[in-house]
């Protein structure tokens, strides 16, 4: 049973409660020294490893015992590190999300950028629920207790601000060329990618309505469809538009760059252009 931690809870008896816990699980007492040099560094690597599917590489999420790691979470928020992990925490998922995002920024073609993206969105949907199942305690005892917020909500928060809406563009190009082309993309590739950005969140199907509901089976329709149709066509139009504006420009990207070609050949008109001025 989890046990909300009170200030109020007087000495001797929360010094017998924390002695007799750290006792069962054979652990040594949490002091600044040991959180940084024994604690943290084992849950931090469990963490980037379940936020990154590239380090799992090199060690499997397999290879961790989850229930080791819960019960030195439950440990330290015994000792009053509850505060200090949760801010170390988000820190390294917001640290790992901005790396993915680079990797993402840096991958010009579309179909290479649609399968890590893809690969992203699997893998933090399963994150979500790992780190959930894990911190567990953390977020009954000090995320909703004294946060009022919850570690899930955390997560697709962060996943939407970093990965999603500096994707946001690139994504609905892209998902519109796949219903202009669905013969020049994999099925298995567009539908996990769908599958995965619904589960992180339903809301997300404003990215493309139309592509959501062909690709989820038995898909809940939301009861503002119309509304989510609306967003969609007007950050469609808004991409349009500044394509217009950019004529020239590589499009789906959260910068537009524009292409080599272009650049060289007004570099060529601009000297050409400079000649015939110190000519004349």
């Amino acid at each position: 049973m989890d046990v909300v931690m009170s200030d109020g809870e007087p000495q001797s008896t929360s010094t017998q409660k924390t002695s007799s816990i750290g006792s069962s699980f054979g652990m040594n007492p949490v002091t600044e020294c040991t959180y940084g040099s024994t604690f943290w560094p084992q849950i931090s690597c469990f963490v980037r490893s379940a936020m990154q599917t590239d380090m799992q590489i090199e060690r499997p999420l397999h290879t961790f015992s989850h229930e080791e790691l819960y019960r030195s979470i439950y440990w330290m928020c015994w000792q009053g590190f509850q505060k200090r992990l949760y801010a170390d925490l988000t820190s390294v998922i917001e640290e790992s999300l901005n790396t993915l995002e680079k990797q993402l920024e840096n991958i010009q073609q579309m179909e290479l950028w649609l399968e890590k993206f893809k690969q992203i969105c699997v893998n933090h949907a399963r994150a979500t629920d790992i780190l959930g199942s894990v911190f567990a305690y953390l977020d009954k005892t000090y995320i909703q207790y004294a946060l009022h917020e919850n570690l899930r909500d955390i997560l697709v928060e962060r996943f939407q601000h970093l990965i999603l809406e500096k994707s946001e563009m690139r994504a609905i190009f892209v998902f519109s060329m796949i219903l202009d082309s669905p013969e020049a993309f994999s099925l298995d590739l567009v539908v996990g990618t769908v599958e995965a950005l619904y589960k992180i969140n339903p809301d997300n199907i404003y990215l493309n309505p139309t592509l959501f509901q062909n690709s989820i089976k038995n898909m809940t329709i939301p009861c503002n469809l119309d509304d989510i149709r609306h967003r969609h066509v007007t950050l469609e139009a808004k991409y349009q538009l500044e394509r217009l504006k950019n004529e020239g420009w590589e499009p789906g990207f959260s910068q537009l760059k524009r292409p080599s070609a272009v650049i060289e050949e007004d570099d060529t008109q601009v000297k050409s252009s400079k000649r015939q001025h110190h000519s004349s």
